[in-house]
């Protein structure tokens, strides 16, 4: 199976800024209502993943952001199509083991989840569409 990561865990979607700032979605988290510059925006999708911002690239990190708050910047941010993501800084594509060839040692081990998934907010819908 095809697949693209940051640092070995797989991407399920990527945000990019004019500035050349990047979101790297790993995981849904959540929905919530969220407060965003006095506006409130009901069933918030809370997402996490690796963020690596153009002000401060070396101090690139993992952490939750939310949808609503990326979509509210307009046309400064966009969701970069499936096709361009090798050419994102700090991605790696390629052939990831299915879970069967995993199991049977035939191939790499699963990344291990860098975050507590304890909170959940208002509930979780990872079926959404994004």
């Amino acid at each position: 199976m095809d697949t693209t990561t940051i640092a070995g865990v797989p991407i399920i979607d990527i945000y990019e800024s004019f500035d050349g700032s990047y979101w790297f979605v790993t995981e849904k988290a959540w929905r919530q209502d969220s407060v965003i510059g006095g506006k409130v925006y009901q069933n918030d999708q809370i997402l996490f993943g690796y963020v690596r911002l153009s002000s401060c690239p070396e101090c690139a990190e993992w952490g939750y952001f939310s949808e609503s708050e990326l979509k509210s910047l307009g046309h400064r941010v966009w969701k970069v199509h499936k096709q361009d993501w090798p050419v994102c800084p700090g991605v790696e594509a390629g052939e990831m083991p299915d879970e069967q060839d995993a199991a049977d040692g035939r191939g790499g081990s699963a990344p291990q989840r860098l975050h507590s998934q304890n909170y959940k907010g208002g509930g979780e819908d990872e079926d959404a569409d994004i």
